[in-house]
């Protein structure tokens, strides 16, 4: 993975773009979980990693990812906010948001569904498990392409 920043000292993580490699924008604001979730992801997807909703947004300026896990709580802005920025924003609205939590209050989900994310999973997140959830994401999208 190499590390990029942008003219506000932002950074932004990626790994070396392969053409058939599906981009996935990576949200936290903690970098161990950063990490690890990049470390399960590597391998298989280009993964741009950034550490607050800002930053992403900085992101979206210039590429438009296959999918995004944003974390719900963080500093600068929370994934609800950052989703709402995606959803009135029509480069941006109709790419899919997995929501990563550690949160466990039943609400969180709720809201996290009605802004308009296709998934909530809940961390320690389970590397099996995450990527089986983003290949059925990627299925049922391919299956409405060819109806």
């Amino acid at each position: 993975m190499r590390q990029n920043g942008d003219e506000n000292g932002s950074q932004a993580f990626s790994a070396y773009r392969l053409i058939d490699m599906k981009h996935i924008l990576l949200v936290d604001d903690v970098s161990t979980n950063l990490k690890c979730v990049g470390l399960i992801l590597k391998n298989k997807y280009d993964v741009t990693m950034v550490k607050s909703g800002r930053d992403a947004l900085n992101v979206l300026r210039t590429a438009i990812p296959d999918l995004i896990l944003l974390d719900i709580r963080m500093q600068d802005m929370n994934g609800y906010e950052v989703m709402q920025h995606l959803k009135e924003d029509p480069r941006t609205m109709d790419i899919p948001v997995i929501l990563l939590t550690a949160d466990t209050e039943e609400g969180s989900r709720e809201k996290g569904i009605s802004l308009g994310a296709v998934d909530f999973i809940r961390k320690p997140i389970d590397p099996e498990m995450l990527l089986k959830r983003i290949e059925a994401i990627w299925r049922t999208e391919d299956q409405v392409e060819w109806e």
